[in-house]
């Protein structure tokens, strides 16, 4: 859709900051106001913090009731503060920024979102306790998004199969098996395309791991989370990081540091929130929604998202850079400029926050535009951003294809009770806290699925080495696979 008659939207001043281990522990409230006051003078004047009538922060590991009320009282500010949890698009923040300061329902909204899980794991001693709200009316000011469905299933929470990292490997797997690819092959391609994140993140002073390339040469790619993922293929959450994006009409921002020189204009924001389970997809290795995104951009820019000068791809892990990178049609381009979430740094459900930030700056330094994606989930839902340094010619375009997304996607149905003769769809083996368990989805004939799941040796050793995609195996009555 396109918002009309809006005034001329802008990322006034954006700002993404990295807390070393040596430095100062901050809260994640202090990290998150010291973004703030980073992106308002990114806007070329402080003084636009009065302007701000809006706090929207994501949810975090942290346990805060009312996040963006601590922060506005930091500021000495009264603002409407919401609050998204987790399961939901970071780019839908970003939207909704977009949606109420084109209504006039915000004159101007900050999003905000912050991690401080080194400080809280190494120096939580030192680290300040959570102020207290000074005014008790403002307790309950705070509103929660929550998402109208889990990412994943009944049958996979049942079954244990929780872990991001457990469901991104079967994907991961069944990518591999599609593409013909050994497992040599397939661990050099992850290791490839991990070696040149570690060599973007060089050139990022914000950079979690400031020596990235050292860094692997020095300590190898880790112990195994999920075959035939390793610890420094996976997402950092244990950074000190924060992001802040300010946005506002040009007039206001104008109004406020004498320029619009600074603003950067957001012209496209497509989503796909359609919720379908890994386990259901008839196809592992593909995404629909990526590859909808795609068309739906083309249809109303008339260009790719492969056009722009710049992209950040979101990089939680290996498979979901690659699906984006093909759905895209990026070829040998860069999908990043900041070496993403294992290098980078990977902030609990903010990482969008910090990328925009480094993607609307260099999209102003620059004058040319730039897109960044956004995941939720196990490539559940999928977004992009399109930023640019010039005035889009016509309104911001807002566009949610869900509906087509699961319209084209194929599903296969889940029966708990398979038994008898069945061919492997996908499996890993999976390691925590050093105990490994194999996980291995099964379909019999009639296109009914079965997740397997085991600690016996024999059987980790059966799927270590391989992931068996396309063998067949037996399940007893009593639930026992027969390899």
């Amino acid at each position: 859709m396109k918002i009309k008659n809006q005034p001329k939207i802008v990322i006034a001043g954006s700002a993404h900051l990295t807390k070393r281990p040596i430095d100062l522990p901050l809260n994640v409230v202090e990290i998150m106001c010291e973004a703030i006051q980073s992106a308002a003078e990114d806007t070329g004047s402080d003084t636009i913090l009065s302007a701000i009538d809006q706090i929207i922060v994501p949810k975090g590991t942290w346990n805060i009731d009312n996040p963006g009320e601590l922060v506005a009282q930091n500021f000495g500010l009264h603002t409407k503060n919401i609050t998204y949890d987790l399961g939901i698009l970071q780019s839908s923040l970003i939207k909704r920024a977009i949606q109420d300061v084109s209504e006039s329902k915000s004159r101007c909204t900050v999003v905000v979102g912050g991690e401080t899980k080194n400080f809280e794991r190494n120096a939580s001693d030192q680290l300040n306790p959570f102020p207290n709200l000074l005014n008790p009316k403002y307790k309950d000011s705070s509103v929660t998004i929550t998402a109208p469905e889990l990412p994943i299933s009944r049958y996979e929470i049942d079954m244990g199969l929780v872990r991001a990292s457990d469901q991104y490997a079967l994907l991961e797997n069944s990518y591999a098996n599609a593409h013909k690819l050994n497992p040599e092959q397939h661990q050099q391609l992850i290791n490839n395309e991990w070696e040149q994140m570690a060599k973007i993140a060089e050139t990022n002073p914000a950079s979690w791991v400031p020596k990235a390339q050292l860094f692997l040469q020095d300590n190898g790619w880790g112990r195994s989370i999920a075959t035939p993922y390793k610890l420094h293929h996976v997402t950092q959450w244990n950074v000190n990081q924060a992001s802040a994006i300010i946005i506002t009409t040009a007039d206001i921002a104008e109004s406020f540091t004498g320029t619009s020189d600074n603003c950067v204009y957001p012209d496209v924001l497509i989503e796909s929130n359609a919720v379908i389970p890994v386990l259901e997809r008839k196809h592992l290795y593909e995404c629909i929604g990526l590859e909808e995104i795609d068309s739906e951009f083309f249809r109303l820019t008339k260009r790719k998202p492969s056009e722009s000068q710049f992209h950040e791809l979101y990089s939680c892990f290996p498979i979901a850079i690659r699906l984006q990178k093909e759905a895209y049609g990026l070829g040998n381009k860069p999908v990043s400029l900041t070496g993403g979430m294992t290098f980078a740094g990977g902030p609990f459900n903010n990482f969008t926050l910090q990328g925009l930030s480094h993607l609307a700056r260099q999209v102003r330094a620059t004058d040319t535009n730039g897109v960044i994606t956004s995941i939720s989930g196990m490539l559940t839902k999928q977004g992009l951003i399109s930023v640019s340094s010039q005035q889009p010619p016509s309104e911001i375009l807002l566009s949610d294809i869900s509906d087509i997304t699961r319209s084209k996607t194929e599903t296969v149905e889940i029966q708990p009770d398979v038994t008898g003769e069945v061919e492997i769809i996908s499996s890993t083996v999976s390691y925590n806290a050093g105990n490994a368990k194999a996980y291995v989805l099964v379909e019999n004939r009639n296109g009914q699925r079965r997740l397997l799941v085991s600690k016996n040796e024999v059987i980790i050793s059966h799927f270590l080495n391989m992931h068996r995609i396309g063998d067949h195996i037996s399940i007893t009555t009593n639930g026992e696979m027969t390899i």
